[in-house]
C-alpha cells in the first residue's frame, strides 16, 4: 500500500512539474471602460500572462487612458476627468469549460494615475488598492481568442472596469 501511495505521489509531482514547464504564455490587447465614482473614462489595455497549469496562472496588465469624461462638480462647474495610466498584477484561477471556452477569476493589486481639470486647474492623483474580478475567454480559432472581464478596483473611490480584447496564446 505504501508503495502504491508513494508511486502515485511521485507521478502527480512529475505531471504537475511537466505542466509548469509546458505553461502557456499569452499576450493581448483591447479596450477598457472605468466607471469610477460617476466618471466614465476609457482606455487601451495591454496584457500578458503565463498559465502555470490549466487551472492557475498570473497576469500583468497596463492601461493608457484614451477617452476622458466631463462631470458636473457642482454649481454649474464641470471638470474633465481622465485616466493617465495604470498597472496591475493578478493571480488567476481558471476553469476550461470546453476546449474553446474558459472562465476565470483573478485577484491582485493595481495602481493608477488619474487627472481632473476644471477652471484652468489640473490635479493629478495616484491611487492603488486590491483588484479582483471574473471573466471568460473564447478561443474561436486555435490560439486566437476573445476575452471579456469585469474587475473591481478597491481604490479610495471604488472603480468597476469592463474590458474586452484580443488574446493570442503561444
Amino acid at each position: 500500500m505504501k508503495t502504491i501511495l508513494l508511486s502515485t505521489a511521485a507521478a502527480l509531482l512529475m505531471v504537475s512539474g511537466a505542466s509548469a514547464q509546458d505553461g502557456r504564455t499569452h499576450i493581448g490587447g483591447g479596450v477598457s471602460h472605468f466607471d469610477a465614482d460617476g466618471a466614465n473614462v476609457s482606455g487601451v489595455v495591454l496584457r500578458g500572462g503565463y498559465d502555470f497549469t490549466q487551472f492557475f496562472g498570473a497576469e500583468l496588465e497596463g492601461q493608457i487612458g484614451v477617452w476622458d469624461d466631463t462631470v458636473n462638480i457642482g454649481g454649474g462647474v464641470t471638470a474633465d476627468v481622465g485616466l493617465n495610466y495604470g498597472i496591475a498584477g493578478f493571480a488567476k484561477a481558471q476553469y476550461p469549460v470546453s476546449e474553446q471556452f474558459s472562465v476565470f477569476a483573478r485577484a491582485g493589486y493595481a495602481w493608477a494615475e488619474f487627472d481632473a481639470s476644471a477652471a484652468g486647474l489640473t490635479i493629478q492623483e495616484d491611487d492603488d488598492g486590491l483588484a479582483y474580478g471574473v471573466g471568460a475567454e473564447w478561443a474561436f480559432s486555435g490560439p486566437t481568442a476573445i476575452r471579456f472581464a469585469v474587475t473591481r478596483y478597491d481604490f479610495d473611490g471604488d472603480a468597476n472596469v469592463w474590458s474586452i480584447g484580443y488574446v493570442r496564446r503561444f
